[in-house]
Order: C-alpha cells, then sequence, then structure tokens
C-alpha cells in the first residue's frame, strides 16, 4: 500500500465512509479472506528445499520443492450511491510441490496443484460506522485432472466498524482452507493508523503487517502469512487411500511494495522464513500421511497495477 494512502477524512454521514476500510487491504494469495486494492497482480514464489517423510511404498524426489505462480485481475463497480461496492474478479495459483507417488521407479516430476476462482465481494454500508462484507468464492482446488470432484465455495461473512478516525476493527466467520484443511475459522480485521507513516493491517489468522512509508510510493514492512489449501487429487496421485491433499506455509519475514514515478503499478518483494509447514495426505478429515516438511527460506516478487 503506498505512503499516499491514509484512513479517510470523510464526513460522518458520507456513504463512503463505512466502505472505507475495503480500500485499506491487500490481497496475498490464496487466503482465508482478503479484500484488494490491487486490479492487478502477478507474483512468482519460491521456497528453499528441504527433506521430507516419503511415505511406505512410495517414491519421492531427493529433496521436497515448492514454488508458485499467481495471476489475478479484479473490477470494482459502486452501486446505490455509493452505499454498495461490488468486487469481481478471478485467481489464478499454480504451486508446483515434489509429491511422492506410489511404486518403485525414478523418481517422480512436481505436481502441479492448481487453484482457479472466482471472487467475488459485496460491501454494503450499514451505518455511519459498520460495513457488512460477503466474500464468495466458488472455484477448482486440485491437480486438474479431476475437476468435478475438485469443485467447491469458500468464502466469509464479516462486519467491520470504525472504532475512531484511525482504527477500524471487525469480527466474522469464514470457511476456507487456508490451513490446508476446509474449516470455519473465525476473522478478527484491524486496520490501524497509529502515526501518520506506520499503517498496522491485520486480516487474522491470514496475515499480519506492520508498514512503515517513508515517502509517497515507497512501504518497507514486517508481515506474517498463513497460505494454504486443500487440493483433491486425481487418481495416478493420490498415496494409499489419500484423495486430497492439505498444504500451507506459515511465513515471517520482511517485505517491499515500490512505485516508480509514485503511479499505480507497485513492485513487491518479500523474504524471510516459513515458521510452519503442512503437507498431508488426506481421505476426508482424516489423515493418511504427512511428509513434515522443514522450515526453509523463501522469497516472493511481483508486480500490480492498483484501482
Amino acid at each position: 500500500m503506498s505512503s499516499s494512502h491514509t484512513l479517510p477524512s470523510l464526513p460522518r454521514s458520507s456513504p463512503c465512509r463505512g466502505l472505507a476500510a475495503l480500500l485499506l487491504l491487500t490481497a496475498l494469495a490464496p487466503r482465508p479472506v482478503a479484500a484488494q486494492r490491487e486490479r492487478v497482480i502477478v507474483r512468482v514464489e519460491t521456497f528453499g528445499s528441504t527433506t521430507a517423510t516419503a511415505p511406505a511404498g512410495t517414491t519421492a524426489a531427493e529433496e521436497f520443492t515448492q514454488g508458485a505462480l499467481q495471476l489475478q485481475a479484479t473490477q470494482r463497480v459502486l452501486l446505490d450511491g455509493g452505499n454498495t461496492m461490488l468486487l469481481v474478479g478471478g485467481v489464478f495459483r499454480q504451486v508446483m510441490v515434489s509429491l511422492p507417488r506410489m511404486g518403485a521407479g525414478p523418481a517422480p516430476e512436481p505436481t502441479a496443484l492448481n487453484v482457479a476462482t472466482a471472487d467475488l465481494w459485496l460491501a454494503r454500508t450499514l451505518d455511519d460506522s459498520r460495513t457488512l462484507f460477503v466474500v464468495l468464492r466458488p472455484g477448482l482446488y486440485g491437480d486438474g485432472d479431476d475437476a468435478g470432484a475438485q469443485l467447491r465455495v469458500e468464502g466469509a461473512v464479516f462486519i467491520d466498524k470504525i472504532r475512531s478516525p484511525r482504527t477500524t476493527v471487525g469480527f466474522g466467520l469464514s470457511l476456507a482452507s487456508g490451513f490446508g484443511r476446509l474449516l470455519p475459522v473465525p476473522v478478527v480485521h484491524i486496520v490501524a493508523r497509529p502515526k501518520r507513516q506506520l499503517l498496522i493491517d491485520a486480516l487474522l489468522p491470514a496475515r499480519a503487517d506492520l508498514w512503515w512509508m517513508p515517502r509517497r510510493g515507497l512501504d518497507i514492512g514486517f508481515g506474517a502469512a498463513l497460505v494454504g489449501a486443500q487440493y483433491g487429487l486425481s487418481e495416478e496421485r493420490r498415496v494409499d487411500t489419500a484423495d486430497r491433499l492439505w498444504l500451507a506455509n506459515a511465513t515471517v519475514g520482511p517485505q517491499l511494495r515500490w512505485s516508480p514515478r509514485g503511479g499505480k503499478l507497485q513492485i513487491t518483494a518479500d523474504v524471510g522464513a516459513t515458521v510452519l509447514r503442512r503437507v498431508v495426505f488426506a481421505r476426508g478429515s482424516r489423515e493418511v500421511a504427512d511428509l513434515a516438511p522443514g522450515n526453509v527460506g523463501y522469497a516472493r516478487l511481483g508486480a500490480q497495477w492498483l484501482f
């Protein structure tokens, strides 16, 4: 988020005031719930290699590796005199991960796990201080070979309340697979600007960011994020009786956003380390095999175009 964006100073009677918090949120990879100021996002990420546990009867690569590509586009529409905002878009995220396979033979090639969803947001002003958010993300989550079994809807409902001119707090509930497994998860949203150049932006448990904005077009921050999904597996990629994969990474580290010439284009960079990882073959809600990869360093690089 660029340094030119502060908590809006709008009259309390303005219908846009209740929607102001939406414009302060940022989008990172598929999460339990998030809104965005970004119209277009292109991002790549890579994790260091590590050892992992190979389930009995499988062949695995010598090292466990993971990388991802994310593409996202969003269109914003204001309705009802500004009392209602719609965000309509789509997300594609492909994770390349070195999963083991059943049987003997040469080491398997990395598996492509895909998330392809519509991204539908409705934000509705309830009164001068409260805004209702409803999020739906219907889409496909899997390796792409058995689309019908991987179709589902994730989403969330929460209400933001402006507590002061510098602080917004919200609470709600999401049904999402940010932890790797599809679960109902409470949502806590906090946007606070204690000082002109500092911004606290948290959407727990998905992320928490502290930003320092020394000048227009440059944001320097430190953040924690939880990014994951539950993927359906086609027959040839299953281990034992598993028909799905739970995959998630919790990361912490410094981050940077830079706008050349202070325009709408932002270059983003994140580095750091994982503090928790989940790569589990499962059937229904039952764990079949845990690969238990070690914690590693990571790097993300991207570009985004703002509204």
